[in-house]
């Protein structure tokens, strides 16, 4: 498994709106565009982590729940009240990785790719192998 780098700061924020005016123009971070992931109820805003473009640029998400559903950002705010929700890390062959994962007998959310946003594929690992931290491997 080849880690690139990091994708993304999965950020849940008690005040999305808040979030995104702050990023945007408090620190001036280029606006990449929202996108709903039906599947995790999700609603994502994507940021620009620096103000050049750099490949493999590093990115930061601020996460709420889609409207009206009970989904895993709101419990992670009500539980935990906001902040950093999960780090998304590049790998450059997601299948690959879940099958060395897999050998290593490290728990997996999710054994089989998954549609992400902004066109990836996506797979989490289960935070109790990580001491505590929910870990998403994203492949472009």
């Amino acid at each position: 498994m080849k880690i690139l780098g990091i994708n993304h700061i999965g950020i849940a924020a008690k005040d999305p709106i808040k979030a995104q005016q702050f990023f945007k123009d408090v620190l001036g971070l280029p606006f990449l565009g929202t996108e709903l992931v039906l599947e995790q109820k999700t609603n994502t805003i994507m940021f620009q982590a620096s103000v050049e473009s750099k490949p493999l640029e590093s990115r930061l998400e601020i996460l709420q729940n889609q409207d009206g559903e009970e989904g895993p950002i709101k419990k992670f705010i009500d539980t935990k009240g906001g902040g950093i929700h999960h780090i998304a890390l590049h790998v450059d062959n997601l299948e690959e990785a879940l099958r060395e994962l897999t050998a290593k007998q490290v728990e997996l959310i999710d054994k089989v790719p998954r549609k992400g946003a902004h066109h990836t594929r996506i797979a989490f690992i289960h935070p109790r192998a990580t001491g505590g931290i929910l870990v998403e491997l994203v492949q472009a």
